[in-house]
């Protein structure tokens, strides 16, 4: 069993949650409020911002060149072509300049990039994208799952035809083939490969759960 099937098998239960929470299925039957959605699109443009960094920051770490103009041509990606995606979508939405530059990060959102960020800074290449991997594997197995789901919501119809694409399925391949070869290198702990993977598949869970309730810091404090 290679690290990838094995961190999918032990973070099943995640995985699983995400793919039955109430945002996600929302999304696919069409009766997400646009409100909720609208949220999700703002936090998720603060997460992509620090995740197109991390891949270009990874470029740095990797050694070999093929590796370096991976993260740099997806760091390039993320940044010209999901943002872009955002920016259209915030138009459709409603969403205003004085909306975006009031903007503050979530806590789940703000815990997701911290523990990316620490994974990076205190890690190899494999422990850096073990926890950055999750992400994109995840929402390209939701799209895969609701192929064929009709929520006849324009933005909807347009997040899943983008997540549930065979393009994306290719790079997903790629991507799990690159993290078990990182995992092979000498010096990597199979263990905090594996800690930093699940951590991320928990905070993927807590962003729809974020996005759902619409969590804010003082949410967090009046709800204990």
């Amino acid at each position: 069993m290679d690290f990838c099937e094995k961190a999918r098998q032990q973070t099943a239960y995640f995985w699983e949650a995400s793919f039955t929470h109430p945002f996600v299925t929302g999304i696919a039957d069409g009766t997400l409020p646009l409100e909720k959605f609208t949220y999700y699109m703002l936090q998720d443009a603060y997460y992509l911002k620090h995740y197109s960094k991390l891949l270009a920051m990874l470029a740095a770490k990797a050694t070999e060149e093929a590796d370096v103009a991976y993260f740099l041509e997806s760091a390039h990606f993320i940044r010209e072509a999901e943002l872009e995606l955002h920016r259209t979508t915030f138009r459709e939405l409603g969403v205003t300049t004085e909306m975006m530059a009031n903007f503050e990060p979530a806590p789940a959102a703000y815990n997701y990039v911290s523990h990316m960020y620490q994974a990076f800074f205190t890690g190899t290449i494999a422990e850096a994208y073990a926890a950055i991997l999750p992400c994109p594997w995840l929402y390209q197995e939701i799209g895969v799952r609701l192929r064929g789901a009709t929520p006849n919501v324009k933005l909807y119809d347009e997040w899943l035809q983008l997540y549930g694409s065979e393009d994306m399925e290719r790079k997903i391949g790629e991507q799990k083939a690159m993290m078990n070869r990182f995992a092979a290198m000498p010096g990597n702990d199979e263990r905090t490969l594996l800690e930093h993977f699940k951590r991320s598949c928990y905070y993927e869970w807590q962003f729809w759960e974020m996005s759902w309730t619409a969590q804010t810091w003082e949410s967090e404090v009046y709800m204990k």
